[in-house]
C-alpha cells in the first residue's frame, strides 16, 4: 500500500491531489490512499476535507480500511503526538516515509529519505510507502493536465454578486486579483508586510493597463484599515472588495481569481493554485514564491 498525506486548506488539499493523480499515472497498478487522518478529531485545518464537497471528488481513504472503532483510537494517538505513519510503523507494517524536500513536519522513526520535484524515483511497487509533502509545484499538473483540470471543474455560480463579478472580470481589461492573505498566516509571522504589496501594486500597475482591481482576503477589516500601506489608495478607482463569500462559500473567490488575467499575492497555496487553474493564456502571476 502506498499512503500519500493530505493536510491544510483547500489549495494544499487541491495540490496534494495533483501530486496522488500524478503518482496514480505513474504507478497504476500500485494501491494509492489519502491519509485523511488530520481531517478527523477536534483539531482539523480550515474547512477540513473539501474535495468532495466542491468537487465531487471521491478518493480512496486510509480511514476506510479500519473499523471505526479503530481509526478513532488512531485519531487519539495522532492528536497526543504519535503520526499516522509511525503508527502504522509500531504496529508491525514495514513502512518506508518520502518526505518532500524542506518539509519537516513529520514524526517518523523508521526509514526515511528525501524527494525534490526532478529527482529519480527508485519504487519497489510491493513496498508500503508513505509520502509526506505538500507538492507546491505545476509539475505534477503539467504532466496530467487535461484530466487534472477535467477533474477541477467549479459549479457555475448561482447568485447574482458573483454573476455580476463574473461578468465585470470578463469585460475588464487586464482583470487582476490582489490577494492579502492573512489569517493563520499571520498569527505565525509568515505574511508579507504592507510595504510588500505597496511595492508589488505599483510596479505592476506601472507596466500593465488594467481597468479593474479585485481584493480578496481573509481579513477585509485589516485591508481597509491598512489601505495606504497596502498601496490600495493608489488604485481606488479601479478596485472592487470581494467580501461575499464567507464560512461555507468562501471558495468561491478561488473561482474569481482564477477567472482573472494576473494575481498578486504573498506566498498562499490558494493563490498560486488560483494562477494554476487560469485559462488565460498570457497570465501572470506576481508574488515571493521564487521558481515552481
Amino acid at each position: 500500500m502506498h499512503i500519500i498525506f493530505m493536510n491544510g486548506g483547500l489549495g494544499n488539499q487541491i495540490f496534494q491531489f495533483m501530486f496522488y493523480h500524478w503518482y496514480r499515472k505513474l504507478l497504476p497498478q500500485v494501491d494509492v490512499v489519502i491519509d485523511d487522518g488530520k481531517f478527523w478529531g477536534d483539531d482539523v485545518p480550515h474547512h477540513g476535507y473539501e474535495l468532495k464537497r466542491i468537487f465531487n471528488l471521491d478518493l480512496p481513504m486510509l480511514s476506510q480500511r479500519f473499523s471505526p472503532e479503530v481509526w478513532q483510537y488512531m485519531i487519539e494517538l495522532r492528536q497526543q503526538g504519535t503520526d499516522i505513519p509511525e503508527q502504522l510503523r509500531m504496529n508491525g507494517l514495514p513502512l518506508r516515509a518520502i518526505r518532500e524536500k524542506g518539509i519537516t513536519n513529520i514524526k517518523f522513526n523508521g526509514d526515511m529519505q528525501e524527494f525534490a520535484v526532478g529527482d529519480s524515483l527508485d519504487i519497489d511497487i510491493n513496498d508500503n510507502i508513505y509520502w509526506h509533502g505538500y507538492w507546491l509545484s505545476s509539475s505534477f499538473l503539467s504532466q496530467a493536465k487535461e484530466e487534472i483540470m477535467a477533474a477541477l471543474q467549479f459549479l457555475p455560480f448561482d447568485d447574482e454578486l458573483n454573476l455580476q463579478l463574473q461578468a465585470k472580470i470578463i469585460q475588464a481589461s487586464e482583470p487582476t486579483a490582489i490577494h492579502i492573505r492573512r489569517g493563520d498566516m499571520a498569527a505565525m509571522g509568515w505574511s508579507a508586510q504592507p510595504e510588500y504589496y505597496q511595492g508589488l501594486i505599483r510596479s505592476f500597475d506601472a507596466s500593465h493597463n488594467v481597468s479593474l482591481y479585485l481584493l480578496f482576503s481573509d481579513d477585509i477589516a485589516w485591508c481597509e484599515d491598512h489601505a495606504a500601506e497596502l498601496g490600495l489608495l493608489d488604485i481606488a478607482e479601479r478596485l472592487l472588495v470581494v467580501d461575499n463569500n464567507q464560512e461555507d462559500d468562501y471558495w468561491r473567490d478561488l473561482q474569481l481569481m482564477s477567472l482573472c488575467k494576473n494575481r498578486l499575492s504573498d506566498r498562499s497555496s490558494f493563490s498560486l493554485l488560483a494562477g494554476f487553474l487560469c485559462n488565460y493564456p498570457q497570465k501572470e502571476d506576481w508574488n515571493n514564491w521564487g521558481s515552481l
